[in-house]
This record gives C-alpha cells, sequence and structure tokens, in this order.
C-alpha cells in the first residue's frame, strides 16, 4: 500500500503542535523580523520560533517551525527541547530577562559559538581500564581481544572512580562532548549514578557544547566510507554490535531522544550514505515518524523493525538479544 508521505508528515506535526502546553506558541508574524532562518533548509525569512507567554524561559534558535511544511517539513517543539533536555524543564530565564522584559530582543542575541574540549583532556582518559565498570562487564561476553578492539575503536575513557566515558568525537577529530556512565557487572547501567558530562566535572558549567552522534569519528575511517550505517540509542549497543556485526558503522544517539534529531548538523555526515535505526522496541514507532523526516534531509534511511515484531511490549535493544546470545554460546 502506497503512503502520502506529504499527508502523513503534516498529520505528524498537528499531532507535536496539539501536545504542545498551551504556556508555549509560535511567534505570530509582525514583520521580516519575527521570521528567521531555517536551521534545515537554511531559507530566511521561512522560519517561526517558539516562545513562552509567561515570558520566564527563552529557547534556542532552532525550537520552532519552518512555514515550508511540503518542501522542507522541519519542526522542533519545545516538548522535543524538554524531552531531550530534562534539566531545562521549567528553569526559570531570569538571568537572561532580568533588564528586560523584550522576547524578541532576548531571541535576536547571537547564540555562543560551539566550543570543544582539548584533545589531550580525552586522551588523558584512555587508561586504567582494569577499573573501569564498562569495559570490565563486557568480558561477560567479549575476551580480551575484542574488548581492546572496543576501547580502540571508540575511544572510550575511564574516570577516577572507574565509570566510563562515552566521548563524541566528529570525522575531524574535534572532541564535542564526554557523557560518563557507571555500570554493574551484569553490563546493566547503574541507575543509582545518573549520567553526567565531563565539563561539568572539569567546572566548566558554562560550556558551550553540541552533541554529535556517539561513533561520529568512524564515519571517516577508510574501509567504513561504504558500508552502511546503523543507529541505535546506547552507547552500549553500538560497542557490543561493532564487534558482533562488524559490517557496520554504529553510531549511538544516546537514548530515545538523544542528540538534535532536528538539526541538519546532527545528520549532515550521513547524506549519500544508507543508514539504518535499530530503536529500542518501546520507541520503534518514534523513531519511524523522525526517518520520514530525515529523508527530507537527503539520508537514505529505513527502520528496522525486526525487535518490534519479535517482543512487542517490550523495552528491548538490540544488544540485550545479542548478549543472551553470546550468554548461551559460553554455557
Amino acid at each position: 500500500m502506497r503512503v502520502n508521505i506529504e499527508g502523513f508528515l503534516l498529520r505528524v506535526k498537528k499531532i507535536f503542535i496539539d501536545m504542545e502546553n498551551y504556556r508555549f506558541e509560535l511567534e505570530k508574524y509582525r514583520g521580516p523580523g519575527t521570521r528567521h532562518e531555517c536551521p534545515a533548509c537554511k531559507r530566511k525569512g521561512e522560519f517561526a520560533r517558539y516562545f513562552d507567554k509567561e515570558r520566564k524561559y527563552t529557547f534556542p534558535g532552532h525550537v520552532g517551525r519552518c512555514n515550508r511544511e511540503s518542501s522542507c517539513g522541519y519542526i522542533y517543539t519545545p516538548k522535543m527541547f524538554f524531552a531531550e533536555n530534562p534539566g531545562e524543564h521549567a528553569r526559570p530565564d531570569t538571568d537572561r530577562h532580568k533588564n528586560a522584559g523584550n522576547y524578541r530582543q532576548t531571541q535576536r542575541q547571537p547564540e555562543k559559538p560551539v566550543e570543544y574540549f582539548d584533545v589531550k583532556i580525552m586522551q588523558a582518559t584512555l587508561s586504567s581500564y582494569g577499573i573501569n565498570s564498562f569495559t570490565s562487564a563486557l568480558r561477560m561476553i567479549f575476551d580480551d581481544t575484542q574488548i581492546s578492539n572496543i576501547i580502540e575503536r571508540y575511544r572510550l575513557g575511564t574516570t577516577k572512580s572507574g565509570s566510563v566515558i562515552f566521548w563524541q568525537v566528529d570525522s575531524a577529530g574535534r572532541v564535542h562532548y564526554g557523557k560518563v556512565m557507571h555500570y554493574l557487572p551484569d553490563l546493566h547501567r547503574d541507575k543509582s549514578r545518573h549520567p553526567v558530562g565531563v565539563h561539568s566535572l572539569t567546572g566548566k558549567r558554562d560550556f558551550s557544547y553540541r552533541q554529535i552522534f556517539f561513533g561520529s569519528h568512524l564515519l571517516s575511517v577508510p574501509e567504513n566510507r561504504h558500508r552502511a550505517v546503523c543507529v541505535v540509542e546506547s552507547e552500549k549497543t553500538a560497542c557490543i554490535c561493532s564487534e558482533v556485526l562488524s559490517g557496520y558503522v554504529w553510531l549511538a544517539t544516546g537514548g530515545k531522544y538523544g542528540v538534535k534529531w532536528m538539526e541538519r548538523s546532527a545528520w549532515s555526515e550521513l547524506t549519500g550514505r544508507r543508514v539504518i535505526l535499530i530503536p529500542d522496541v518501546d520507541a520503534h514507532g518514534l523513531w519511524s515518524e523522525k526517518a520520514a523526516i530525515f529523508r527530507r534531509f537527503g539520508v537514505d534511511v529505513s527502520v528496522s523493525d525486526e525487535l518490534a515484531k519479535a517482543a512487542p511490549g517490550t523495552q528491548l535493544d538490540i544488544a540485550d538479544i545479542l548478549i543472551e546470545g553470546k550468554m548461551k554460546n559460553k554455557i
């Protein structure tokens, strides 16, 4: 059965808009100054931004909707922003508004340029794997050589407390972000310790970072240039899959919402590549909706439904299946 993609996208966008808290709405047209450059299609004067009617919060410039619905289709709502940035939810914006209540004036202030970590900071963490909770737990399913392959492939770091650092490095070698996580011996995340960014541990609380796909640096490796790219949710899953299913390039979003899905910058390096999204079962619907939008960015993307068919109503991911298979082979 053929699907009217444009009609589908319009319905999806309406659903997102209807779900918004009425506190946030799109800025009404009051002249050219109220329409901006779209972060996706780059057309000037076509982008309407969301604003807070209570004037207590200012969204980043990419939170809004492109007016070119049929040719662009970009939409990034407050609901999506807060889902990807839970620490920002309902945070008062008094500092940015203490001198003036004019929302449009505040929005026009230039955003801080993206900052990157000094590569030496990352390199200083590439050791002490004997105490690394993640690499130690990988011994459940892998031998020393395989674990070393994963460590080197993804440039895994170690903190003094034994947590793993999942560094986000782009194709040019720039270090965007470092996520600190702790794992239990059974390869499950220690949920008593919330993931934190390296910048917050080093006193860089105002660090202006932009997250990218975990594993992005692998896209520029010569032998990977013609391989299909598989995108999963967790960094753990990407690491495990890269060793078991080595014929693909494995990237991770860092969660159901992960990196800024709707920003062209997150997908720019995937244009022209064959991309397969492999979400956890409970995120299959959401990722399927977004895949339709990413195709407008020139990405040849499909969504695997094998997990959703095999284990409906669960939160399984592909790593769960692989771990179970590896453990059975050990028995």
